[in-house]
């Protein structure tokens, strides 16, 4: 019988590589403290209140996404955008690649009423013929508790596996139940979506998606934090939101430069920064 593999905080690290190739997916139980959630949600409240829900049943018009998370949000830029747990499992998925990186972050208010989303693969964002290996790698941290009556994510364990035409079965998804504090991971080709919300407080969760560093990225991170943004943030996380090479002729800035040295530059312009 198939599963939602779950692990402790402290778990064996082979386990988790184990899950995630075989199943698609674990959870992560108590991966942080929930004073931390508690940080991150009060952070972006302020933002939240000013975004609209979703337009269409796929985006959810009982559902709120909020975007920018690792620059409104200092606990998630501290706390859970290079966390141990999302460093191991991201080396293992892509081991096949130069790098990856920081996709988008997003804050996720799933409202009561909120029907089922439809179960689907991250990968077909790309619009492509699906590859043959892992690019993406999810996190969905939760912010409060995860219930089956709250809307938790629903997966179908294993379905990474599956061939391109295949699609799931009434039944074949489980509900990634959790507590506060914990993380789901789970990988670009398996299928998930978010659960139907029949109980009466709002679910709130960060998505974290990471991808292959060749590949476009979510959210035009660097877009949205230039190197004035950035400029005081530690430098693996600038790093890990594009500020590097995607290979090793793949992402230069001005003349074949990493684009590190944008941010290096404004630094040495600006040496009183904080």
């Amino acid at each position: 019988m198939t599963h939602i593999p779950r692990l402790a905080a402290d778990h064996n690290t082979d386990d988790l590589r184990t899950a995630l190739i075989e199943q698609g997916c674990c959870v992560v139980e108590h991966a942080v403290d929930v004073a931390v959630m508690d940080a991150l949600a009060n952070e972006m409240a302020p933002f939240a209140q000013y975004t609209p829900r979703g337009s269409n049943d796929f985006a959810g018009e009982g559902t709120r996404r909020t975007g920018m998370v690792v620059g409104r949000s200092s606990t998630f830029r501290t706390h859970l955008a290079r966390h141990p747990v999302i460093l191991t499992a991201g080396d293992h998925i892509f081991h096949h690649t130069p790098t990856w990186n920081l996709s988008f972050a997003h804050f996720f208010e799933l409202y009561p009423g909120e029907p089922g989303q439809p179960l689907h693969r991250d990968t077909w964002k790309y619009g492509a013929p699906p590859f043959p290996f892992e690019v993406d790698l999810n996190a969905l941290w939760a912010v409060t508790d995860f219930t089956e009556d709250n809307g938790a994510t629903r997966l179908v364990p294993g379905s990474n596996h599956w061939d391109a035409d295949r699609r799931p079965e009434p039944g074949e998804d489980l509900p990634a139940v959790m507590p506060k504090g914990s993380v789901l991971l789970y990988t670009g080709l398996a299928f998930h979506g978010g659960g139907a919300h029949t109980g009466k407080d709002t679910r709130l969760a960060v998505n974290a998606q990471h991808s292959a560093g060749w590949l476009n990225q979510t959210e035009r991170l660097l877009l949205e934090f230039p190197p004035e943004a950035v400029a005081d943030w530690d430098d693996e996380l600038i790093a890990f939101i594009g500020y590097q090479l995607a290979g090793p002729a793949l992402g230069h800035w001005r003349n074949a430069e990493d684009p590190f040295t944008a941010v290096e530059e404004y630094r040495k312009a600006n040496p009183k920064l904080p």
